[in-house]
């Protein structure tokens, strides 16, 4: 296994999913042409267990082609997936207090938080943001309750380095009220996960019982397939648990904007049909969810052929041919007689006001 340093972070890539899809860091460029010299280069035995951090670059290989076939298990630490950073807590922070994000821009549901301005931060004011909040904080102890009280006094400390003017905005009791909040939603996230791998271990349990079963009754051939065994069998009900995940994301999503006044297109309705997210017509480079076994998950829209789409998941990862019903947009679309200002800056904001004056006038 070899193990190069982090290449250089561009205002485009996204930090955690280096080397996927567009992003190309081929092996042979790694450190002639990116600058990232090998860090380690180490051979694994049986039970060794290699920790790599994320953007780090590396490759694997079986040591010796003769030797029996070679495997090994990654597990992924992706505290980003689950809004379990300091960048994530920062967003949802300013959201709630109703204060625009002028210092990166992420002000809409849609906008990718690992790309942009946040990348062209100072490396040790990025470094901190993009942090996973501290191991520890989801503990249901008083050690739990400590590291909030120091989670909260850290994102604001953090924002304040960001932007110090934006960050000003923010009450002191907003920092606490968010971090709370995450904290909530990461110990929901983590019963969630906990049930699913539960329910993972029994259904082991009961499969082996069943082969016992079949062994001391002699039964041959093939297993039969019920109705009952299809369903359990299916992923140990994966989607099940996932839905219970989406929900509890998009509760906390829904608290952070509270405090919003939605545009009027919005309320009430609108103009736009209910099942707008699953009906309104989509182009390439659309901002969506997508399905991906049975789960939805930030996808960007990559073709559009006819009544079929491909997508680019959040992580680099593709999917190909999926139908309208799988594809859901996250943001209602503005209306021809609308214009999205929340992406203005004051300065801008008022000069399009000036404009619209001026036009209103001419119409009078």
């Amino acid at each position: 296994t070899n193990v190069s340093f982090p290449s250089h972070i561009t205002h485009s890539c996204i930090q955690f999913a280096r080397g996927k899809h567009t992003d190309h860091l081929p092996l042979y460029a790694l450190e002639s042409d990116l600058g990232c010299k090998l860090l380690l280069e180490t051979t694994l035995e049986p039970g060794d267990v290699l920790f790599i951090p994320a953007a780090f670059p590396h490759t694997t290989s079986t040591a010796d082609q003769n030797e029996e076939t070679s495997i090994h298990l990654t597990f992924g630490l992706d505290t980003h997936v689950w809004d379990l950073d300091y960048l994530s807590l920062r967003r949802f922070a300013l959201r709630r207090a109703g204060v625009v994000d002028t210092a990166l821009g992420q002000v809409k549901d849609e906008d990718n938080r690992y790309v942009g301005a946040a990348n062209e931060l100072p490396e040790n004011v990025r470094v901190d943001l993009f942090d996973a909040l501290p191991i520890g904080l989801l503990d249901d102890t008083d050690e739990g309750e400590a590291l909030l009280q120091e989670t909260a006094a850290r994102v604001e400390e953090i924002s304040r380095e960001v932007d110090f003017e934006t960050a000003s905005q923010v009450d002191s009791q907003v920092w606490k009220d968010t971090a709370a909040r995450v904290r909530q939603e990461g110990m929901e996230l983590l019963e969630i996960h906990r049930d699913m791998f539960v329910a993972a271990i029994e259904e082991g349990r009961v499969r082996e019982a069943e082969d016992v079963i079949r062994t001391t009754a002699h039964l041959d051939g093939p297993k039969k397939m019920t109705p009952e065994r299809m369903e359990r069998l299916s992923c140990f009900r994966v989607k099940t648990y996932f839905d219970k995940i989406n929900d509890s994301m998009k509760a906390m999503l829904d608290w952070s904007k509270a405090g919003v006044t939605l545009p009027s297109n919005i309320e009430g309705g609108g103009a736009l049909p209910e099942d707008w997210a699953f009906t309104h017509a989509l182009n390439v480079g659309d901002t969506v969810e997508a399905d991906l076994g049975g789960a939805f998950f930030p996808a960007t829209v990559t073709r559009v052929q006819g009544d079929k789409y491909d997508v680019q998941f959040f992580d680099g990862d593709q999917e190909s041919g999926l139908e309208r019903s799988q594809i859901m947009l996250t943001t209602p679309p503005i209306q021809e007689d609308e214009v999205d200002t929340s992406c203005m800056t004051p300065k801008q904001l008022k000069r399009w006001k000036k404009q619209q004056e001026k036009k209103n006038k001419k119409k009078q």
